[in-house]
């Protein structure tokens, strides 16, 4: 849908191809009407106020043609109608309607612009982009420029490259370039009276960016307006302005606020000359990844790792190394005594008036850079490590929300699958393993090559790690799987599989080659290709001096039918305490737990089955599906298939331990519901030391039940412990801005309908359909979080205690 403003009219065109217009004062409906003239699938629409005022529809089908059509005021007359074709037009083709009188495209493939009259234009006329007096960019596009009131511009923008703009001016025949805007990264022309302003900004340094006005009629500076504002270099280029004119009261000069949107999607604003008074990090409102950190332990800890730590000293060295370590704890023990009987006094420093007014400084206040990096007693206060879809990466302290540290790398884009954005973060070693500091990998793909793209740092300073480079790692080869190892080199370091896109097998970093070698046996991976509905298994072979994948199984998941939607496997940090499950007459019932089992969603529609009555079929339309497959990811066995029908996704999915637990909304009933899985060997365990896919038990006994669950949900997850014995709850973030803890056990398949003596003795709560949602279980209280992406969990030092971050727009975090 496409809509624009006029100043008493709203004009709409939906996919539809109706184009209506909507009264702005009350939201009543002027006229409305169904463009039949325009039979193609339209993609896009362009819509336009002319100066008569008539409007300008222009409907673009991808590949095929073009549709104009010129409305009257009332709606009802159609001045203009035609269709010309447009073989060349993609999707990625950047086209704007300016004016209402021109149609102006760029096609990146042709290196060249098409211009077409919206009067009497019968075809379109091609420039190439060197007639204009530039080269052709792969950054090149049109960008519109905001109009006063609703009405229509005769100009329009053209960026170059990141750095480099150009006005256009385009009429009823022509188009042609008005200024050149060298070393420009941004520009928008504003209005105020009967003045109209071009507002450029472009980097003065690399702390400050200058703002500039220019007057579009005399082509004069606007000295009164063009200032230096403080944007440091690592926000990146401004990626778009939105200015507002005024005029000041005391000399009638004119004045202009400023709101700049930086290429890391943070946003800048200014009123006054070098004054920047807020910066907002709208970066962290796109979250794709998440990681807590452990923070190190404290210096006299660190010197007690330091003495065991090293087996290269003498008995008589690591003597005077620990009397040293105790004299430290004794006179540490003698201030905090003193501290405690004095009196500690709090010295708040002075700040001046300048330094409270930065909004940019992001140190706490009066509290020192490095205060809080210090792990506590139960290990609650970590750092939260967040990688953006705008290739920022934060470190944000979890007991305050601050941010301690960011980066900004430009070059890393998300892996784009299905339109499902992915940056993976990898935590490679933590603080445990002193005096090694703690690391992280984020791989991405690269925004100039599409090859994989990978950055270290350090997770606890958010230090750049040496020898790399701090823009990041081309890896020369795209990326489609990547996987932590669970193996160590000398220096505690886990290594990261690579897979490119003709499978073949890498290791980051390379050394790690050497440290699978011994393992290699033990090593299995499986692809799926969500494209073509394929899942294919692969282990770990040597092929002279490489490691190859050698193809093991194969499963056709029926894409005609059905599309894979999510790929679930087990979290590797997660313990399990008990193997089995007591029973009331104290027999066992040991669980599955295979760790290689993998969950696959697949959904489709159903066309509904031909009736006698043809309008209740026509009316019922196709009727959704969605098919839950349990595959073993070492032998590619289906160990379970369940098939829901009249259902409709998405489909939200918690796998851990030997059970699974989904949601999903049934057409059928009209109702949010949730079902759980139980996977369990029987009451003898086929091995009780280790599980061998290649030497699997019998098909696991599955028990199922479902739930009704009375609210729509965002997603779900499930805490977990430093141990594991502490019973889970599932986390869930619900849709009236709640998130809820549910214990686990109001998603037991066992719960009985009537209850026995045994059942009462495990004390499984009898069976009720509803699951219940109590208010002292909404663990935001009144803080009401929306448009939830995920949830991430991570365990604490203290067994019964789990942190919780849910992230969406907006952040949450708790200790649950």
């Amino acid at each position: 849908m496409t809509s624009g403003l006029s100043g008493k009219r709203i004009f709409v065109a939906t996919e539809l191809n109706v184009l209506a217009a909507v009264n702005a004062h009350d939201g009543s409906i002027a006229f409305a009407f169904i463009a039949d003239v325009i039979s193609d699938t339209v993609e896009r629409w362009y819509l336009s106020l002319r100066s008569d005022g008539s409007v300008a529809v222009v409907g673009v089908s991808p590949k095929v043609r073009v549709a104009v059509m010129v409305v009257g005021p009332d709606g009802k007359t159609k001045i203009q109608v035609r269709k010309l074709p447009a073989q060349w037009i993609t999707k990625d083709t950047s086209c704007q309607l300016v004016g209402g009188e021109g149609f102006l495209c760029y096609s990146s493939a042709s290196g060249s612009f098409h211009f077409l009259s919206v009067t009497d234009g019968q075809v379109f006329i091609t420039k190439a982009v060197s007639e204009l007096g530039f080269l052709p960019t792969s950054e090149m596009k049109l960008e519109a420029i905001a109009t006063e009131n609703g009405g229509s511009s005769p100009w329009v923008l053209l960026q170059v490259s990141r750095n480099h703009m150009a006005l256009l001016s385009v009429s009823s025949s022509d188009f042609k370039v008005v200024k050149d805007l060298p070393k420009v990264e941004a520009a928008e022309v504003a209005y105020e009276g009967d003045s109209k302003v071009l507002l450029t900004v472009q980097r003065a340094d690399p702390e400050t960016v200058e703002f500039t006005g220019m007057d579009l009629a005399s082509m004069s500076e606007q000295t009164d307006i063009s200032q230096r504002i403080s944007v440091l270099s690592g926000h990146g280029t401004i990626e778009k302005i939105f200015p507002l004119l005024f005029t000041k009261k005391k000399d009638g000069h004119l004045g202009a606020k400023v709101l700049m949107l930086a290429q890391d999607y943070s946003l800048h604003c200014t009123h006054k000359a070098g004054k920047s008074p807020w910066r907002r990090e709208e970066a962290l409102a796109y979250i794709l990844s998440v990681e807590m950190v452990d923070l190190p332990v404290s210096e006299n800890e660190a010197k007690f790792e330091d003495e065991f730590g090293s087996g290269k000293d003498d008995i008589l060295a690591m003597f005077v190394k620990r009397i040293k370590v105790q004299v430290l704890q004794l006179q540490g023990f003698v201030e905090h005594i003193i501290q405690k009987l004095v009196g500690h006094r709090h010295h708040h420093p002075v700040i001046s008036k300048s330094d409270a007014g930065d909004a940019n400084s992001d140190e706490d206040d009066g509290e020192d850079e490095d205060s809080g990096l210090v792990r506590d007693a139960f290990s609650l206060h970590k750092m939260i490590v967040a990688v953006t879809g705008a290739g920022k990466v934060y470190g944000v302290r979890s007991h305050n929300g601050k941010i301690a540290w960011q980066h900004f790398f430009p070059s890393l884009v998300p892996f784009n699958r299905q339109g499902d954005e992915k940056l993976l973060l990898f935590i490679q070693r933590t603080t445990a393993h002193f005096p090694h500091p703690p690391q992280c990998a984020i791989l991405g793909a690269s925004r100039e090559t599409g090859n994989g793209l990978i950055a270290i740092i350090n997770p606890v300073t958010g230090a750049i790690l040496k020898d790399t480079p701090p823009g990041g790692l081309d890896l020369g080869f795209k990326v489609i799987q990547a996987q932590l190892l669970d193996v160590y080199d000398e220096e505690f370091l886990k290594g990261i599989l690579l897979v490119d896109s003709e499978v073949k097998v890498h290791f980051y970093p390379s050394s790690m080659k050497s440290v699978v070698l011994p393992v290699l046996n033990n090593l299995y991976l499986h692809l799926t290709n969500q494209d073509m509905g394929m899942m294919d298994g692969y282990r770990l072979i040597t092929r002279g001096q490489d490691i190859v994948a050698d193809k093991l199984w194969h499963i056709d998941l029926q894409h005609g039918q059905q599309v894979v939607t999510g790929v679930y496997g087990k979290r590797p940090i997660e313990h399990v305490h008990s193997q089995g499950r007591v029973l009331g007459d104290r027999s066992v019932l040991y669980k599955y737990l295979n760790p290689n089992l993998v969950v696959i969603i697949t959904e489709g529609e159903e066309v509904p089955s031909p009736s006698s009555n043809k309008v209740s079929s026509a009316l019922a339309g196709p009727s959704g599906f969605f098919n839950l497959y349990l595959i073993d990811g070492v032998t590619g066995h289906i160990v379970f298939h369940e098939n829901h029908k009249r259902t409709r996704g998405p489909v939200k999915v918690v796998h851990a331990e030997n059970w699974v637990v989904y949601s999903f909304y049934s057409e059928k009933h009209r109702r949010c519901e949730m079902a759980v899985l139980e996977l369990y060997e029987g009451k003898e365990q086929n091995n009780a030391t280790a599980f061998s896919s290649l030497n699997p038990p019998l098909n696991p006994l599955v028990m199922r039940q479902s739930y009704i669950f009375p609210m729509p949900i965002y997603t779900m997850s499930s805490t977990v412990t430093e141990k594991g014995i502490t019973n889970k709850n599932i986390i869930i973030a619900l849709k009236v801005g709640g998130v809820l803890s549910l214990p686990k056990a109001f998603l037991d398949p066992r719960r009985p309908s009537i209850p026995t003596q045994e059942t009462m003795e495990e004390g499984t709560i009898p069976y009720v359909p509803e699951l219940p949602v109590n208010l002292e279980s909404i663990v935001n209280y009144n803080r009401s979080i929306f448009n939830v992406r995920a949830i991430h969990t991570a365990p604490a030092g203290l067994e019964s205690t789990s942190l919780i971050l849910v992230y969406g727009i907006g952040k949450y975090q708790t200790i649950g």
